[in-house]
């Protein structure tokens, strides 16, 4: 098992994603603290993973909450080899809109309480050369209309990860991201189904994606398997950034070559 005797953190991991990637870790014979502010979701993982996961609640809105957090881990683990930022929430209103209450509560949980985990994990990442991965967005590599807050911490998150891969690759931390696209998990749960179908006709892929697809790259990053990768983004997105936005002109043509039937 490629993560026999690794000890990991992973935010986020009450659902969706960072609960997809404490069962992979689990699974390859990781010791996963499981960090989420749902406790009874962390409960639920916790009864099906057993011994392999440590449950904490904590809210990365708060400073304090989240500097406690690796100390707890470290010192509950005895170490620790694998830091998942995946924790993360969303919010839509364009600049004039957003109430700066809100602005502030995003970068809160999506930027600053991923560099408040990374800087306190450092020094017992450089002991066991480890590894962080964050889950970014491609939110965060191009705008999208009223994700104000969203795109920008997403944006600020990939400039903190490619910072952190060259300030510490001498020192054994290998520091990489995720990128997903539109998944489905407890943060989309409540979009309308109008919604969602515009999002994934967009995709050429033509469907979201699952958490456990993300939580297979989340893995691999932090994997030896991914031993010389660092600074890296690694994009799942079913193809959607790979488009230029322009149409499909060969289906334009072909719808207009059908015959028009009347009445």
């Amino acid at each position: 098992m490629e993560f026999e005797g690794k000890l990991a953190l992973v935010t986020g991991a009450g659902s969706g994603i960072g609960a997809a990637v404490s069962r992979l870790l689990a699974a390859g014979g990781a010791r996963v603290f499981a960090a989420d502010r749902d406790e009874r979701a962390l409960e639920a993982l916790a009864r099906d993973l057993g011994d392999m996961v440590v449950p904490h609640k904590v809210d990365l809105a708060e400073r304090d909450q989240t500097e406690a957090m690796v100390p707890a881990a470290i010192e509950t683990l005895g170490g620790l080899d694998v830091l998942v930022n995946n924790a993360g929430i969303g919010s839509l209103g364009r600049a004039t809109e957003i109430d700066p209450d809100e602005w502030r509560k995003v970068m809160a949980i999506d930027l600053d309480a991923v560099f408040l985990a990374c800087r306190a994990a450092m020094p017992a990442l450089i002991a066991r050369r480890g590894a962080i991965v964050c889950t970014a967005s491609i939110s965060g590599m191009a705008a999208d209309y009223g994700f104000t807050a969203y795109n920008a911490a997403k944006a600020g998150l990939l400039g903190l990860v490619r910072n952190l891969a060259i300030d510490y690759a001498a020192q054994g931390v290998r520091v990489n991201a995720v990128s997903p696209g539109y998944t489905r998990t407890s943060l989309t749960q409540a979009v309308p189904p109008l919604v969602e179908a515009a999002f994934i006709a967009a995709v050429p892929m033509k469907r979201a994606a699952t958490p456990a697809e993300i939580a297979e790259v989340i893995c691999f990053l932090a994997s030896p398997r991914a031993s010389y990768v660092t600074g890296a983004n690694i994009v799942v997105d079913g193809g959607l950034t790979a488009h230029t936005g322009q149409p499909d002109i060969r289906a334009i043509y072909a719808a207009s070559a059908q015959p028009t039937h009347r009445a």
